[in-house]
């Protein structure tokens, strides 16, 4: 019969590095819950400001993992299939800007926090402004094949720092094995986030990650590989119309960027706030997509800004 495993966040894991023994084994069909740490590792705190950001944050101890997990009998060559079940935040989040990071670093050159207070499905938090949560974890992953450390910031075939906003439950995610046992991580949770998390994070939060896991032995996976059936966009954000920003350009990255300048401008006008404020609202709710790429060598950005948001 399958097992019910909890796991905290202590302690937290901030490398990849496969030498590190799993702190849990767990059979095939067995379900964990993983206490996952804000991506600062507790560093952050609701009443932090920005000078406290700038004062106390230390970057190195980015990302906070919960883990390893391993799965008993998994080999290189096997597939874990990860069932996402729930995600429990704790009623707060934060955003960040940090000079020399994130879409427009040439832009923002000083430290900025915002602090989000969190309710059940939502947040209220900047005035005039209403945005529907989807949790998820931004990083879920196996160790890599390579032996050493690594920072977590480059995500890959192992999974990693994905920062797939669909990776919400209900969700299956595939990772294929690259060590003994897989040996799984999660962490980096985010209350919500736009397509591109342009700012540098989403709503970085403390959750509850509860997953259930099997293994498929001997199964070919070249890299992740997901099933999610809920709808791609969230059903009250689609009950109205929606911004549409679109650049084009050689460099995409460029083309991101313009978008992402438009729509903080627009963001300023209607709502009054400050343009930090504004690149904030875009890393949690702008959701940037590639519209073309076949007319080589130019590539297509369209940022999507839904009406819904604005009370």
């Amino acid at each position: 019969m399958p097992s019910l495993h909890t796991l905290d966040e202590s302690p937290s894991v901030h490398r990849w590095n496969n030498a590190l023994p799993p702190r849990l084994t767990v059979c095939s069909g067995d379900t964990v819950t993983f206490r996952c740490a804000d991506s600062s590792g507790r560093q952050v705190m609701p009443e932090w400001t920005a000078a406290d950001f700038k004062r106390l944050f230390d970057p190195l101890k980015v990302h906070a993992l919960t883990g390893p997990v391993a799965v008993a009998d998994a080999e290189p060559g096997d597939v874990l299939e990860i069932h996402l079940d729930s995600y429990r935040h704790y009623g707060w989040a934060w955003t960040s800007l940090i000079p020399g990071l994130g879409l427009l670093s040439e832009d923002f050159p000083e430290h900025h926090l915002f602090i989000w207070s969190l309710g059940e499905t939502s947040t209220k938090s900047i005035p005039g402004v209403t945005l529907d949560l989807h949790p998820f974890a931004g990083i879920i992953g196996v160790q890599r094949a390579e032996t050493g450390e690594f920072r977590t910031r480059a995500p890959g075939a192992f999974g990693g720092n994905m920062d797939v906003r669909h990776l919400t439950a209900g969700t299956t995610l595939h990772l294929p094995a690259f060590t003994a046992g897989g040996n799984l991580l999660v962490g980096d949770c985010h209350a919500a986030q736009g397509d591109g998390e342009v700012c540098i994070n989403g709503m970085e939060a403390p959750m509850d990650v509860t997953l259930t896991i099997k293994l498929q032995k001997r199964r070919a996976l070249e890299g992740p590989y997901a099933i999610c059936p809920s709808p791609l966009n969230l059903p009250r954000y689609s009950t109205k119309p929606w911004h549409m920003f679109v650049e084009s350009d050689e460099n995409p990255r460029e083309a991101a960027k313009r978008v992402v300048r438009r729509a903080i401008r627009y963001l300023v006008e209607r709502l009054g706030i400050s343009r930090e404020m504004a690149y904030t609202l875009c890393s949690v709710v702008l959701d940037l997509k590639v519209s073309q790429l076949v007319n080589v060598p130019t590539t297509t950005i369209t940022g999507y800004l839904p009406e819904a948001i604005f009370d």
